[in-house]
């Protein structure tokens, strides 16, 4: 057996999420000499049940083997319901909990290569509701041109991890990973615990409260955007005051912190 083969192999599969569940019967299969083979494990991640099935094959000029793609199958909360099963191929560089979020429906965001080799980055987001020939779901990709952009939307929220550099790294990660992810914020003048997720096809952050039903951004706006408007009209309305008749008010330019972008439509996936 080539054991710097098989030493890779674990590391690959230790980078993918599956730790060393699999590395007694990997090296069993790599003894055995196979041409191909495949290995199937199920993962419990979030209270529920993914079945992953590994495809690995043998180089056609070595002994060496490599692991090119695995199926993953995220059983139905109703056992009635098929479940949903999406191939992920390495050159994607897909983890098992990224292959979970994205069948979930939430968004990853990967460094990739086009078919010229060139390195390139965007969020990769399956739609569920449509199969392509090869029965996977269609994958829609949202490029940094898109306009997109994480950081900026998250800080349009009161979110209190902000205020801690290390906290806001950790959250910014979790987000690419297709995590959601609980923060603090203040709703209402209260603190509350929430969950936030990334929404590259809307340019935004999808809000949950603690019990994952849906919260309106409009109603967390930060205070001080608030009193930056609030700001604006107390300066027009003063200078209306101190106005002879006849005479017009000069209007201040807004602030970026004031003003509404209207940016272009970005280009369809």
């Amino acid at each position: 057996m080539d054991q710097e083969n098989y030493e890779f192999l674990t590391e690959k599969l230790k980078y993918t999420g599956f730790e060393d569940k699999l590395n007694v019967p990997l090296k069993e299969a790599i003894k055995a000499k196979k041409e191909s083979f495949t290995l199937g494990t199920t993962l419990e991640i979030e209270g529920k049940k993914m079945d992953v099935d590994l495809y690995f094959k043998q180089s056609a000029i070595s002994d060496r083997y490599f692991f090119n793609k695995f199926d993953a199958s995220l059983r139905n909360e109703n056992p009635e319901l098929e479940p949903k099963k999406h191939t992920f191929y390495q050159n994607q560089g897909v983890t098992a909990k990224e292959a979970f979020n994205l069948l979930e429906g939430r968004a990853v965001f990967k460094s990739l290569m086009d078919s010229e080799k060139e390195p390139y980055k965007a969020w990769l987001q399956l739609d569920l509701t449509k199969k392509e020939d090869n029965n996977n779901f269609q994958v829609n990709q949202y490029h940094e041109k898109y306009g997109f952009n994480l950081e900026k939307a998250v800080k349009k929220l009161p979110i209190k991890e902000l205020k801690d550099d290390t906290r806001t790294d950790w959250m910014i990660r979790a987000l690419q990973k297709g995590n959601t992810y609980p923060v603090v914020m203040e709703r209402k003048g209260k603190d509350e615990v929430m969950f936030i997720e990334a929404n590259p096809r809307f340019k935004s952050i999808n809000v949950y409260d603690s019990n994952m039903n849906s919260v309106k951004t409009s109603e967390l706006q930060k205070k001080d955007q608030k009193q930056a408007g609030e700001d604006v009209s107390d300066e027009l309305s003063g200078k209306k005051k101190d106005l002879k008749k006849g005479e017009k008010a000069e209007i201040p330019e807004p602030t970026l912190s004031q003003s509404v972008g209207r940016g272009r439509k970005g280009p369809r996936i």
